[in-house]
């Protein structure tokens, strides 16, 4: 089972393929399961990583509070482990924060980024639903009340009625039994730390040098469209797609289209 040791954790992490590094950074409270649907295309071109971030699946839990700027850290610490200077990274939603961050604190270890259903701040809505979230851990528990909701906001109504919606069902409810109430809801309170900075994220990103693609679904209700909109509009020279149809998770709900735009975007800049 491949580890780094970090100071004060241990970051759990696979590798899969050769060619250019491409990492892989995961949604809120999700591991390297959460890529499982485009890792094996991906890995014909790229040297595949996924992770287990701080706080989840086979890593460390803690300390917390957790911080963008901490897993940023490990990032960083996990490509220096590996001997890459330089990485390709995506990231969808919580993960997509990640990608930014790790952006933001060592720009030169981003060769390009993609971003799926991301944000760089919140608004009102989001902040309930982020709180409702963790009423939830705290009053039921991690269990099928939890996934119901979380695939509700995440997953678009197509997606639900499709052959083998049971499945990704049962993967959110692996996924969620994971944690206990305590770690998802700091886990949660990253998310609301991160919306809430001061000045806004949103004002670091005109300093992104590396290309950059932005997407994101069409039919997302939870991070709609108009977020990964304004991250465009704010790096320079960054693509933004739309995908029809789509709702918050497009490696999980077009796989297809998703490893797609992921290859032929990165295959321009890696070397």
């Amino acid at each position: 089972m491949p580890t780094i040791a970090l100071d004060d954790a241990v970051l759990y992490y696979e590798l899969d393929g050769e060619g250019p590094p491409l990492l892989l950074l995961p949604g809120l409270g999700r591991g390297t399961s959460y890529y499982d649907l485009v890792a094996k295309p991906l890995s014909r071109q790229f040297r595949v990583i996924r992770v287990d971030p701080r706080g989840i699946g086979r890593s460390s839990r803690g300390p917390v509070p957790y911080s963008f700027e901490r897993w940023a850290s490990d990032y960083s610490l996990l490509l220096e482990h590996l001997n890459i200077p330089a990485a390709n990274v995506v990231g969808s939603s919580h993960g997509a924060s990640m990608a930014m961050g790790l952006v933001d604190a060592n720009p030169e270890k981003v060769q390009s980024l993609v971003l799926f259903g991301a944000f760089a701040e919140i608004d009102r809505f989001i902040e309930l639903n982020v709180g409702l979230r963790m009423t939830l851990a705290r009053k039921l528990g991690m269990g099928e009340e939890m996934r119901d909701f979380i695939a509700l906001w995440t997953f678009g109504h197509a997606l639900l009625e499709r052959p083998g919606a049971d499945r990704l069902l049962q993967a959110g409810l692996d996924a969620v039994r994971e944690h206990t109430p305590e770690n998802y809801i700091a886990l949660c309170q990253s998310m609301l730390d991160w919306g809430h900075r001061q000045p806004s994220f949103i004002e670091r990103l005109a300093l992104f040098k590396c290309p950059t693609l932005v997407a994101c679904g069409d039919s997302d209700y939870w991070i709609p469209a108009q977020f990964s909109k304004r991250i465009a509009e704010h790096i320079p020279g960054a693509r933004y797609v739309e995908l029809q149809g789509c709702g918050h998770v497009p490696v999980r709900e077009q796989p297809q289209v998703a490893a797609e735009l992921i290859a032929n975007f990165v295959s321009e800049f890696s070397q």
